[in-house]
């Protein structure tokens, strides 16, 4: 088995993976303190949304925004490649795990 490198003291290291319209997919290694999904994503600009009644919603990665009054599409939330049944802002980083937001409709 491949021996992975151990995160920093307090640091939990995930793949985050956006993919867009066409299908294109963008990668981010990602090694973060924070304690949620969202947190991190927020901060470096990955992600931008609203706060809503169930959470964070999830209107605009790598800059592209959905508005699904207008397009009919939205932002889904997937881990380790299941739909989300949390938020972005409610999921807990798991070491090793991968995110990922595709295009829905």
């Amino acid at each position: 088995a491949k021996k992975e490198a151990a995160a920093p003291q307090g640091k939990i290291s995930y793949t985050v993976i956006t993919v867009d319209l066409e299908g294109n997919e963008t990668r981010y290694d990602i090694t973060s303190d924070k304690e949620m999904v969202g947190e991190e994503l927020l901060a470096q600009g990955i992600i931008a949304g609203d706060m809503g009644d169930y959470g964070l919603y999830i209107k605009t990665v790598n800059g592209l925004t959905l508005d699904w009054d207008k397009d009919a599409k939205y932002w889904a939330f997937y881990i380790n490649g299941a739909y989300g049944m949390t938020g972005v802002d409610t999921t807990p980083v798991e070491d090793g795990a991968t995110y990922a937001f595709k295009v829905s409709k």
